[in-house]
């Protein structure tokens, strides 16, 4: 904000304040005791559509038209307030200028947007206005709502549970699959820490490291792989996964951790394991003849122990052979 003029410069060195205020990158303007306006620098000009012609003596609230965004109620002009009470004030939040033609951007403060202009005896002379287009920094943060929106539709419909974490790694936001594998509630699971849930279910203290080095460091976690027994499901073997992403409203980052539960899989893979292991016992043990065969070349592959008693040759010997080159199913010409 830049400190205010003397009121004697706005009427008696007009020049010297064009020149001063025309160099100033943000939106600048004066108005008198009355509130009408007696200055616009160009930046001013082009945002509200008046130029300093047209809008000097007009009152400030026909220039400076402003609502809020959201309830499309007319906001206060901070200059009015700065005129009554004789402080600084600064510009709301979520505020949109109305410019003449009625194109409509947001704008936000210069520090404090509204201060007194007084004269060399101290009295009240006016009020100097300062405000700037923010348009691009809303249209990169509504780009970014849109695509955590987008992105948490997403979330919500897949079947791998899901969880959002704070920087202090409480959960802002869990999705259906989270709260229907892990029998929690809604009320149970938001704003409370991961370490917390379900009597202290999820305090691994190799997971509390790798989330703290993710928001830390921004190391992301691939395929943490945790076996536990939680209270109200079970054993559960999982694969946790977890990135940090950016927030919007300059709110610090946050931790999108994926949860994915693999204890069928890793079921299946022991179910296998242990077949494997009681099918070659049963092959080396069995007291028949055993040759597996390749279904491609029909050579052998593999022969039992009891194979190799019988017909005299070596395990080595058998491998990458025909039947027939073993004397099994000859043809007799």
């Amino acid at each position: 904000m830049p400190e205010p003029l003397p009121h004697d410069a706005f009427h008696h060195q007009p020049e010297w304040c064009r020149v001063t205020l025309a160099r100033i990158g943000d939106a600048v303007i004066a108005t008198d005791t009355e509130g009408r306006v007696t200055f616009l620098n160009p930046v001013a000009e082009s945002l509200t559509g008046w130029t300093q012609s047209e809008a000097a003596g007009v009152p400030l609230d026909n220039v400076f038209k402003i609502v809020n965004q959201d309830t499309r109620q007319t906001v206060e002009n901070p200059s009015v307030r700065a005129l009554r009470d004789g402080v600084i004030v600064g510009l709301g939040n979520q505020t949109v200028l109305i410019a003449k033609d009625g194109t409509e951007r947001p704008i936000g403060p210069v520090d404090d947007s509204a201060a007194p202009i007084r004269n060399h005896q101290g009295e009240l002379a006016g009020v100097l206005l300062v405000f700037r287009d923010i348009s691009e920094l809303y249209h990169k943060e509504q780009h970014l709502r849109d695509a955590l929106t987008y992105a948490d539709n997403i979330i919500t419909t897949m079947r791998e549970p899901f969880v959002v974490l704070d920087k202090s790694l409480r959960i802002k936001t869990a999705n259906r699959a989270f709260y229907q594998t892990f029998k929690t509630k809604k009320e149970e699971t938001e704003s409370h820490f991961i370490y917390d849930l379900g009597n202290g279910q999820w305090n691994i203290p190799r997971l509390r490291t790798l989330l703290e080095d993710v928001l830390l460091n921004n190391h992301s976690v691939r395929d943490f792989d945790v076996d536990h027994n939680f209270p109200t499901i079970g054993k559960k073997s999982m694969l946790l996964n977890a990135h940090r992403f950016q927030s919007v409203d300059s709110q610090p980052d946050l931790v999108l951790l994926a949860i994915e539960d693999i204890s069928e899989r890793k079921q299946a893979e022991v179910a296998v394991q242990t077949s494997e292991v009681r099918y070659r016992r049963l092959f080396q043990t069995a007291k028949d003849g055993i040759f597996i065969l390749d279904a491609n070349t029909l050579k052998i592959i593999d022969a039992n122990p009891y194979m190799t008693e019988l017909l005299g040759y070596t395990y080595d010997e058998f491998l990458g052979k025909e039947l027939w080159e073993i004397g099994l199913f000859a043809v007799n010409l």
